[in-house]
């Protein structure tokens, strides 16, 4: 719930709505070699009546929390290159407030995993999501097949996609 009091919220979440945001994100690293999470970008690529119609949503069924999409680009890649991680999800709640949530990652080499970050924590408002964050492998880079699981949770429910790319 939204309390009294929270006007610079409503403001963010405004400043997200008509032109997105920057932020500079966490490094996950090991001994293979990790990547560094940079600045991010979203915005809204449909909004609350748009996201409603393509899913046929009735407020009446409670919360939606689905991730469209996770994209690596390119995906395969050297050591020390830096990628884009494209991540495209939506929320629908029965009231038009904007609502926190929160983008993790966690990577895994070989079965094993490397670390898990908490990538953004923001509010935002119904609709349909495009958050793109900057990934700079490490220089040491171990090569191989690499698994990056996205999580997007709120206090309504959570979704979670795979995606992965090889390092040459």
């Amino acid at each position: 719930m939204l309390k009294k009091g929270c006007g610079w919220l409503l403001g963010l979440g405004l400043i997200l709505m008509l032109g997105g945001c920057a932020f500079n994100g966490p490094t996950i690293s090991s001994p293979v070699g990790g990547l560094k999470l940079g600045s991010y970008r979203e915005e809204m690529r449909l909004s609350r009546e748009d996201a409603v119609a393509k899913y046929n949503y009735c407020p009446t069924g409670g919360c939606v929390v689905r991730l469209e999409s996770v994209e690596v680009k390119p995906s395969q890649a050297r050591k020390g290159e830096d990628l884009t991680l494209t991540t495209s999800y939506t929320i629908l709640t029965p009231e038009q407030v904007a609502i926190p949530v929160t983008i993790s990652r966690e990577m895994f080499y070989q079965g094993k995993s490397l670390g898990k970050v908490k990538d953004t924590d923001t509010r935002n408002y119904n609709g349909t999501w495009t958050h793109q964050t900057d990934i700079s492998l490490a220089a040491e880079a171990a090569p191989g097949i690499y698994t990056l699981i996205t999580q997007v949770s709120t206090g309504y429910g959570q979704d979670q996609k795979s995606v992965q790319f090889g390092v040459e």
